[in-house]
């Protein structure tokens, strides 16, 4: 029933605003990378770049919603992603700040946007619906009408007619990290298919080591500000919450994986079998979609142990990965338990 009444969104951040679109529109996640700009492109349009043979636009959301910077000039830097979206079966992507979290939304939590007064930008365009989440307010994006040149952001929405060149710059510092990236994307093989070949991840930290997690097993990523411990207990299971009506446990791995156990203040809400739990998790470091291509098998050193719970080894940022297979780590570490769940 709830696969049919709750829809699941990626929440990002652009500037000081926070947005969400439908996660089975988007085809992958990518670190931003060196871009070129083009004439007669639409002042929306920061530049192309090519990802495995595809020139692909990338839209910068504060130029598409008609604002313009005045005096303050923007800086794209390296921590910002690209969120791709097949657009028509034209690869189409997005620049954001920061992607914040994934959320199964109740379909009752999502109302039509309110109707504002003339100092709010563009919402009856681009934002048709927003979504209330915990405490916050999310604006969920209709992305046909932001990737379809005849919408255009409201007239009280427009600071200038003439966008200001200097708003769409790369620090100095930071060019070469881009241009680095962008040589990754264009040397990758190309093919049909290539998507294929991408697993999306989450990367999270727990006992201070970085793992990667499947999305397609993930519900969503919550904030634990508290949570009821369950007298006669096993020690991974840290307790019950009640999360919008429904009551989960939450569950730690890391004795399993022999690392310490640190706060408990952030879970993942995963979907395995016929169970819903809350693994426990230090924090969400980023939500990547990586080429298999790059993973690397495990050390033969790590033992029969390791590798039934890990699946493969990857880099982000420099640091190393592990992929792990949840169902794995649940079953094979004996962490379900039938009397709790």
């Amino acid at each position: 029933m709830e696969g049919l009444s709750s829809i699941s969104y990626l929440v990002f951040r652009v500037g000081r605003f926070v947005y969400a679109v439908p996660t089975i529109d988007v085809r992958e996640i990518i670190h931003l990378p060196e871009f070129r700009q083009v004439d007669e492109a639409p002042d929306y349009i920061a530049g192309l770049v090519s990802i495995r043979g595809t020139v692909v636009p990338l839209i910068d959301l504060d130029m598409r919603f008609g604002r313009t910077p005045g005096a303050h000039h923007h800086q794209y830097v390296t921590t910002d992603k690209v969120i791709i979206f097949n657009c028509d079966d034209h690869p189409t992507g997005i620049i954001v700040n920061e992607i914040v979290d994934i959320y199964e939304i109740p379909a009752d939590s999502i109302v039509p946007a309110p109707a504002y007064g003339r100092d709010v930008v563009s919402a009856s365009v681009f934002i048709e619906t927003v979504a209330k989440i915990d405490e916050d307010i999310i604006m969920i994006l209709n992305q046909k009408k932001l990737f379809d040149p005849t919408y255009k952001p409201t007239e009280d929405s427009l600071t200038g007619s003439d966008a200001d060149q200097s708003f769409c710059q790369i620090a100095d510092v930071d060019k070469s990290i881009f241009h680095k990236r962008a040589l990754e994307l264009a040397s990758s093989a190309s093919r049909e298919g290539q998507e294929d070949d991408l697993m999306p991840l989450a990367i999270v930290e727990a006992g201070g080591e970085l793992f990667g997690i499947e999305l397609d097993v993930i519900r969503e990523f919550i904030n634990i500000n508290e949570y009821r411990q369950v007298p006669c207990c096993p020690a991974h299971i840290v307790g019950n919450i009640n999360l919008r009506g429904e009551i989960l446990t939450l569950i730690d791995i890391t004795g399993v994986l022999s690392l310490a156990r640190g706060n408990i203040k952030s879970a993942v809400v995963v979907a395995v079998d016929n169970f819903t739990v809350g693994i426990c998790i230090d924090n969400l470091s980023d939500i990547l979609y990586l080429p298999v291509s790059g993973f690397k098998d495990l050390p033969a050193a790590l033992g029969q142990e390791s590798e039934d719970f890990f699946e493969f080894t990857t880099l982000y940022d420099g640091r190393a990965v592990v992929v792990i297979n949840l169902q794995s780590i649940l079953y094979k570490g004996n962490l379900i338990v039938n009397e709790v769940l």
